[in-house]
């Protein structure tokens, strides 16, 4: 490969890139407002559930702006309902963890500990279940259904995403031009490629075509 064809590689690169990050951000622009219009309460769900559709490239046939509108219309409910269950399971977790914790005792930090784990084991459930939603189209239990037993079959992988996922909010904490461009991109966009993996793992595993003893990068 000669010279040009080399720069001529890396410019195509460089454009794609750059034509990513741009979309990224105009999605991220698309979320702050789609959850404004819903009163932060009622528009930070489907919002969300339009952000994963759209980075998840499913319409690329339409623009991203009717992209976006038709996902957060067509999503509005079930992201409503999947969002306020989570998100007040987890509260309910996080109490229950926080009141065992002050018992003080051994058998309160005991039962802490399983409450911590069973904590972990939602969030991780929850995170997936956006991107899940938007893939398989189901209803909200199925999803749930769906994202806890893909989680439960492949903890590791779950366990690196997860500590991506954190990685990435220390990131956008410590650089503050971050969140104000891809706030909500940069968190979506890591859990959409991990869900890719995950998904392509469940179906490997679930070929006969698979060799013993051969192992998935996580």
């Amino acid at each position: 490969m000669g010279n040009r064809a080399k720069w001529e590689g890396w410019a195509w690169s460089f454009h794609q890139f750059g034509e990513r990050l741009l979309r990224m951000a105009a999605a991220h622009l698309m979320w702050v407002v789609c959850t404004l219009l819903g009163g932060i309460v009622f528009g930070i769900f489907p919002a969300t559930a339009a952000l994963h559709d759209v980075l998840s490239g499913k319409w690329n046939d339409r623009g991203l702006l009717s992209a976006f509108w038709h996902a957060f219309r067509h999503y509005f409910w079930r992201s409503q309902w999947l969002g306020v269950g989570t998100v007040l399971s987890g509260a309910i977790l996080w109490v229950d963890v926080v009141f065992f914790l002050r018992m003080g005792t051994l058998w309160g930090l005991s039962i802490a500990a399983v409450f911590a784990g069973i904590g972990f084991l939602h969030a991780a459930t929850s995170c997936h279940a956006f991107s899940l939603l938007v893939r398989e189209d189901a209803d909200v239990k199925r999803t749930l259904k769906q994202s806890f037993w893909l989680v439960a079959a492949f903890p590791l992988h779950s366990l690196v995403t997860m500590g991506g996922l954190l990685l990435l909010l220390i990131l956008l904490l410590a650089v503050p031009v971050l969140p104000i461009l891809l706030g909500a991109s940069l968190p979506v966009w890591w859990m959409n490629a991990r869900m890719s993996r995950l998904l392509e793992k469940r179906d490997r595993t679930r070929s006969t075509k698979q060799p013993r003893g051969e192992t998935y990068a996580v």
